[in-house]
C-alpha cells in the first residue's frame, strides 16, 4: 500500500488581511487621492508642402503656404507658385473633353480628334 500525503494546507503562510483605513487626528477617514487623468496625445502636424514637391489628384487646386511664406497651389500633380493660374488636372481634363466630344461625334471621330485612337 501507498502512504498518502497530507492535504491539509500549511499554516506557515500567514493570511493577508486588507489594511484598515487610516484616520487623521480629527477622526476623519482618509480617502485615496483621485487617479491622474488619462494622457492625451497631441495630434501630429504634417510638414507644409514645398515648391516642386509632388501632390495627388485630390489636391489639385488646393492652395497652401510653403515654409518660406510663398503662396503655392497643387497644379498638374506638383506644388508650384500660385500666380492665379487655373490648375490643370490632366486626367479629369481628358475625361471632360471626351464627354463633350462624344455628345456630337462618333467614338472613332473623337479618338481621331483627341488623338487617343
Amino acid at each position: 500500500m501507498y502512504a498518502s500525503a497530507s492535504t491539509t494546507p500549511s499554516s506557515s503562510v500567514p493570511a493577508t488581511a486588507a489594511a484598515p483605513p487610516t484616520t487623521d487626528e480629527t477622526g476623519t477617514t482618509a480617502v485615496s487621492p483621485n487617479p491622474a487623468p488619462p494622457q492625451t496625445q497631441t495630434p501630429t502636424t504634417t510638414a507644409a508642402p514645398t515648391i516642386g514637391q509632388s501632390c495627388i489628384g485630390a489636391d489639385i487646386g488646393r492652395t497652401a503656404t510653403d515654409p518660406n511664406g510663398t503662396a503655392i497651389v497643387c497644379d498638374d500633380y506638383q506644388w508650384v507658385p500660385n500666380t492665379g493660374q487655373t490648375p490643370q488636372h490632366p486626367w479629369a481634363d481628358d475625361q471632360r473633353e471626351w464627354t463633350e466630344c462624344i455628345q456630337t461625334h462618333t467614338t472613332d471621330e473623337c479618338r481621331e480628334i483627341l488623338g487617343t485612337g
